[in-house]
């Protein structure tokens, strides 16, 4: 028998196909916050922060046809905001190489009013813009999103080795970034592991 939300999930799939009228905006108001969420973690704010959720929702609906198991609902949004994530770090990329002289800002840290904790995020973040975009979204979601490695391969479509992999490189790449940073450095654990700020 499946928990009640998966149930809440599986008509709220019926009622996107069906074409309720009110149903877009239940899936918004369901998972708005996870894909706000997601895409903080992984992409940090930013002026098209807004956007991108749009284009998570906007996907969404546009596919949710060939959803057959509402229950897995979570998991397919999620799965959607981490795609759009992968496109739009890949995007920014390509904008890095060929717009070298952009000012290269990093997102602002919200929330945040102490100064010595923002410049940390900030350094997270500078280290985290280093790292290849699979890699990225590996090491996001398992250490700032704190999900399963399984939950991770399902998100990013591809299967638990891959993930493990992508992972290994990212915390070698991320470890090796953060030796030139005091305090970053001082959050790896004896085990070599990234502690979150």
């Amino acid at each position: 028998m499946r928990p009640p939300a998966d149930d809440d999930d599986a008509r709220l799939v019926e009622a996107l196909q069906r074409g309720d009228a009110r149903a877009p905006g239940d899936l918004f108001d369901r998972y708005g916050p996870l894909v706000n969420r997601v895409l903080q973690r992984i992409l940090g704010g930013g002026p098209d922060h807004d956007d991108r959720v749009q284009e998570t929702f906007f996907e969404a609906l546009r596919a949710v046809a060939s959803l057959r198991d509402g229950g897995a609902l979570k998991a397919w949004v999620t799965t959607i905001a981490v795609r759009v994530a992968r496109a739009e770090l890949r995007r920014r990329k390509v904008r890095r190489f060929l717009l070298p002289s952009t000012s290269g800002e990093l997102p602002e840290v919200a929330g945040e009013d102490d100064p010595a904790a923002r410049d940390l995020l900030r350094e997270t973040w500078r280290v985290l813009e280093t790292l290849p975009v699979d890699e990225r979204l590996a090491f996001t979601l398992r250490y700032v999103h704190g999900e399963e490695l399984t939950d991770i391969a399902a998100a990013c479509d591809c299967s638990l080795a891959t993930v493990k992999r992508w992972l290994a490189r990212a915390e070698q790449r991320f470890v090796a970034q953060c030796q030139t940073h005091p305090e970053l450095a001082r959050r790896l654990t004896l085990g070599g592991r990234w502690s979150p700020p």
